[in-house]
């Protein structure tokens, strides 16, 4: 049984309810040449640039209603012909399993070089009540591993990848045309500004919260106009970004994490 998506389509949204954890952006445009699909409680993104787009992440395995979703935004998903990955998770590269319909089929897949080791069960995702639990995505394997600070130019786009470890080894965050950061699963955002990612699902919290202040660095002379997460939505106040990375996020329903999120994100 492939447990880590047992887990995330059957038993997540029943532990999570309530406690308003996350509160992504609905499926729509944004402005700056962004938009979004939002599938449950993860976000893909798209940044266009002329008549090229380019997409990040491919949410979950065989996500019902994607066609509409698409249609929403006027994207053909056959025509992407690149797809940056900023994690492995089954929510972030689920659509691109092999197991399932591969979403993007015509695209070039970027991601970390340290993020390997889960695709090929060299290493576990997490360990919970004493059992290593391996992340259960396989994606074709023509993909193309990114190191820190790798550059790629795309049609008059530039993607720069910045290695942000701590949820997954091999995280990456994006800076694109050096005004929009796709930030992945290294941190949570709600009204006071930013945290470091929730500790159960993030595999090294402390590596992620060094990892956070290396990021800050990177981006404090950027005029960043947006922040693309995975499950915080579009950021645009970008002034306290980083004011609590130091700290982990948490969430319950006594004192949830976002008052303005969804109380079922499957709603």
């Amino acid at each position: 049984m492939k447990l880590m998506y047992f887990f995330d389509n059957h038993i997540k949204h029943h532990i999570m309810k309530g406690k308003k954890y996350c509160h992504p952006a609905n499926t729509g445009t944004f402005g700056s040449g962004l938009s979004c699909i939002r599938e449950y409680d993860v976000n893909m993104w798209f940044y266009t640039k002329g008549a090229t787009t380019i997409a990040f992440d491919s949410g979950h395995l065989n996500f019902k209603g994607l066609e509409a979703e698409f249609r929403k935004i006027h994207i053909i998903p056959t025509a992407i012909q690149h797809l940056f990955l900023t994690h492995a998770d089954v929510d972030h590269a689920g659509g691109i399993d092999i197991s399932g319909k591969n979403i993007f089929p015509n695209a070039r897949v970027y991601l970390g070089r340290d993020e390997e080791p889960y695709l090929t069960g060299e290493t576990h995702r997490m360990k919970k009540f004493g059992i290593k639990l391996k992340n259960c995505v396989k994606i074709r394997e023509d993909y193309l591993l990114l190191e820190d600070g790798d550059l790629i130019r795309i049609e008059g786009i530039s993607v720069t990848a910045i290695h942000v470890p701590g949820h997954t080894l091999g995280h990456m965050c994006y800076l694109v045309d050096d005004k929009i950061l796709v930030s992945g699963d290294c941190m949570a955002v709600n009204q006071n500004g930013g945290y470091s990612f929730f500790d159960f699902f993030t595999q090294y919290p402390e590596l992620n919260k060094k990892s956070l202040r290396k990021l800050s660095r990177i981006v404090e002379n950027k005029s960043i106009e947006a922040v693309c997460s995975g499950h915080s939505g579009i950021v645009r106040n970008i002034d306290n970004l980083f004011s609590h990375i130091d700290e982990s996020a948490t969430s319950s329903k006594k004192h949830p994490f976002d008052e303005t999120a969804p109380w079922d994100f499957r709603k």
